[in-house]
């Protein structure tokens, strides 16, 4: 019996991860394929599978292209402007367009992983990512801003640390962001090859 519900845990440990995968990768196709889609069963009568995903993917590059013309450039500054002009539109905007930018944008603010000793146990070190290495508002030259990222969760804290408490490592935010997240438990061949001035 001991025997069967070993066998048993080890097919959930198998089945879970496989199985929540594919439900959130088809949810995430369906919820993407019907922004556009329904339009397409509206007209043409017929729902077709995954043109109206191919759109959206097709429309949010034309978005990239044409951000890049002058033109374009000039109504993406005019969108800022105005919902900059905004109370509360201001504050969502900035933190949403802020954290994509530092997310995926082409100078990621999660690019540089860093190990933070913790003052009065150098032993003990927490890993994070450097978003600001100049923060002269602050009047302190010496401090940079390093996010920590929560296990298990994407929440996490921002906190200001002196330089010299820093180690920049050569791995990458990919591999980081695994490591952290999973608790250690995905990841932990990222290893570290020194360290990056």
């Amino acid at each position: 019996m001991k025997r069967l519900a070993k066998y048993f845990l080890q097919g959930v440990l198998v089945l879970l991860p496989i199985t929540l995968t594919i439900y959130i990768v088809i949810w995430v196709f369906n919820l993407t394929d019907n922004i556009l889609g329904q339009y397409y069963f509206m007209f043409l009568g017929v729902k077709i599978h995954g043109l109206g995903l191919l759109t959206t993917i097709a429309l949010i590059t034309l978005v990239g292209i044409l951000s890049n013309w002058f033109v374009s450039r000039s109504l993406i500054d005019y969108i800022d402007r105005l919902f900059g002009s905004m109370p509360l539109v201001k504050l969502i905007y900035g933190i949403i367009k802020d954290t994509m930018n530092a997310l995926v944008g082409s100078r990621s603010s999660f690019s540089k992983v860093v190990m933070v000793r913790l003052p009065g146990n150098e032993q003990i070190k927490l890993l994070g990512f450097v978003t600001a290495e100049e923060i002269e508002w602050l009047n302190n030259k010496d401090l940079v801003a390093v996010y920590i990222l929560q296990s298990m969760q994407w929440a996490g804290f921002t906190i200001l640390v002196p330089k010299d408490s820093i180690e920049f490592l050569d791995v990458s935010a990919d591999r980081a962001l695994q490591f952290i997240v999973s608790a250690g438990m995905t990841g932990a061949q990222a290893g570290t090859n020194g360290k990056r001035d």
